[in-house]
């Protein structure tokens, strides 16, 4: 009776990773296929995956969406971080103000965001009016929810102000504490939100089509443009974005791992 307890976790997690996985594991067989109307595929081909992989467009495509997501992640990060600390330290009250504002976005969906923004500052002389900037500070928007909640679960987690008056006692400035034990035992929040926040917008098309268009072509909007070639091809773009953004998210666990273990 034990085991067969013991085993049922096991046999449930399987059914969860195969039902999860069941649409990745269909796309990547389908771009396999020369066609697929009946059970099982006429035929087998790595000719769509031999032509993304050797499109030009492709990895400049890839390298774009990540370097936009870069700006917007590191503004968020030290505008939440600096706004929570300061009011977890010294103005308690304001952190249900700093909630409020920070769950804003997450009733606004891009379109409702970005045609305002673009009606608005289009055609503007200042910096403003730049499409690349624009994107910025929505993307600094839409994701802030994503931040505040990574950041704030993990500030409470570590009792700020208990180490900042254990530093102080120890003769640290508070400065000096913030940078030297604060933020480092921040990192696996900031870590987290920034994966959840890099996915967001890696993944997005809306916005992205409604200020810049086809002058800034990420994976998303060549996949977009793709839309009148054969199934198959869009299918290997897809698994691409995919297994990109594995690597990613693996990459900050390795970091979050190496954190912790210090």
């Amino acid at each position: 009776m034990k085991e067969k307890k013991k085993k049922l976790p096991y046999i449930i997690l399987i059914f969860a990773v195969i039902f999860l996985m069941l649409p990745f594991i269909a796309t990547l067989v389908y771009s396999f296929t020369v066609g697929w109307t009946s059970l099982i595929p006429s035929d087998w081909t790595l000719k769509y995956w031999v032509q993304a992989l050797t499109e030009p467009e492709i990895w400049p495509a890839i390298g774009r969406g990540l370097l936009i997501s870069i700006p917007p992640i590191l503004i968020c990060n030290v505008v939440v971080i600096l706004a929570l600390y300061t009011a977890v330290i010294h103005y308690e009250w304001m952190e249900k103000i700093i909630q409020t504002i920070c769950m804003i976005p997450n009733s606004l969906k891009g379109i409702i965001i970005a045609i305002p923004v673009l009606s608005l500052y289009a055609g503007s002389p200042s910096i403003l009016g730049n499409r690349m900037v624009m994107l910025v500070c929505i993307y600094c928007i839409s994701i802030l929810p994503f931040v505040y909640q990574g950041i704030r679960n993990n500030l409470h987690g570590i009792n700020v102000k208990q180490l900042i008056e254990a530093a102080e006692i120890l003769g640290a400035g508070k400065l000096y504490a913030f940078c030297r034990i604060i933020l480092p035992n921040m990192m696996a929040g900031i870590l987290v939100s920034s994966l959840i926040s890099l996915s967001s917008i890696f993944g997005d098309f809306t916005i992205l089509k409604i200020i810049v268009g086809n002058r800034y072509e990420t994976i998303q909007m060549l996949l977009y443009n793709s839309r009148l070639i054969v199934l198959q091809y869009q299918c290997v773009i897809v698994v691409i974005t995919f297994v990109v953004t594995w690597i990613l998210s693996q990459i900050i666990f390795k970091l979050q791992n190496r954190k912790k273990k210090r």
